[in-house]
């Protein structure tokens, strides 16, 4: 996992990307070991015209989808925010003889101690009964955002955002949904001069569907003219390069292409891996027919 740091000018995020291990695998119940290493944080490589595009609530096509909070009062002001994902796998961690609540109490504790101020979160699980529980529940500390599978939103994906209320009180929040369960949208005014959009996305697992996926996400956000998001991140369920695997190997090639293509047209780059251009650093790891694999899929 990778935490990113903004500064109050809102410049170049880029450069003020950080490492750090943010949760405990206490929130990462699943039958595979995702723990706390590198995921993909992809900001612009360079300012572009189409972040001047309308506003989120500018355009009528978004009102019915649109989810507005307005925070008028006590805004806490901070130097600088850090963001952080993570995937859930899932409700609860029965491992560690948790239900979901005390999974979520758990999040809350992590936030506040990592001092995390935004947290995506995929494979949430979570239906519209028990997102309301946990709203109620932790809605002095944090505020949860989740979108869920419209079929099945306890089996099947469901992608959110939390908000650490106890660090910051934003000015202003706008979500967008561009996939329900799946890709999702968070504009968080957090200073007087500072909007940060971020997109939050959880891939498919079979990658022959990843370039309808992403074809589908590029068009979501043009058709509503919605800017392009200051940061990408989530679980991207594919490893561009062979470094990325062990044992190395090259990921499935329709899969790879497609996401090169959106990285391309939005011209943003995996800011770790640029960084770290020879490091080995997984969060992906399972036992296939007596061999372990390990990746770096977040």
């Amino acid at each position: 996992m990778r935490s990113t740091i903004l500064p109050p000018t809102c410049k170049h995020p880029m450069l003020h990307t950080m490492a750090e291990n943010a949760l405990t695998h206490v929130i990462r119940e699943g039958t595979s070991s995702r723990t706390g290493t590198p995921i993909r944080i992809l900001p612009p490589m360079q300012s572009q015209s189409e972040h001047h595009q309308p506003a989120l609530g500018n355009n009528p096509r978004n009102q019915g989808n649109l989810q507005t909070n307005e925070s008028p009062n006590k805004n806490r002001l901070r130097a600088n925010i850090k963001i952080t994902s993570t995937n859930l796998n899932g409700t609860a961690a029965p491992s560690e003889n948790m239900n979901y609540l005390a999974k979520w109490g758990a999040i809350s504790r992590e936030m506040y101690a990592k001092k995390i101020v935004v947290l995506a979160v995929q494979e949430t699980y979570l239906d519209q009964a028990m997102t309301e529980r946990l709203q109620e529940t932790f809605k002095k500390n944090l505020k949860i955002i989740i979108s869920a599978h419209p079929e099945n939103p306890c089996a099947k994906v469901g992608v959110g955002f939390v908000i650490n209320r106890q660090l910051l009180e934003p000015n202003k929040i706008e979500t967008y949904k561009l996939i329900p369960g799946k890709a999702m949208i968070l504009k968080i005014k957090w200073m007087k001069t500072c909007t940060t959009s971020i997109l939050n996305i959880y891939a498919p697992n079979k990658r022959s569907t990843h370039p309808h996926f992403w074809v589908k996400t590029l068009t979501k956000r043009r058709s509503n003219h919605l800017p392009i998001p200051d940061f990408t991140l989530g679980d991207f369920n594919v490893t561009e390069e062979a470094i990325d695997r062990m044992p190395p190997r090259l990921d499935d090639g329709t899969a790879v292409t497609a996401l090169k293509g959106l990285k391309q047209e939005w011209e943003i780059r995996d800011t770790w891996r640029w960084a770290n251009p020879t490091e080995l650093a997984f969060m992906y790891r399972a036992q296939i027919h007596n061999k372990r694999i390990q990746a770096r899929l977040d």
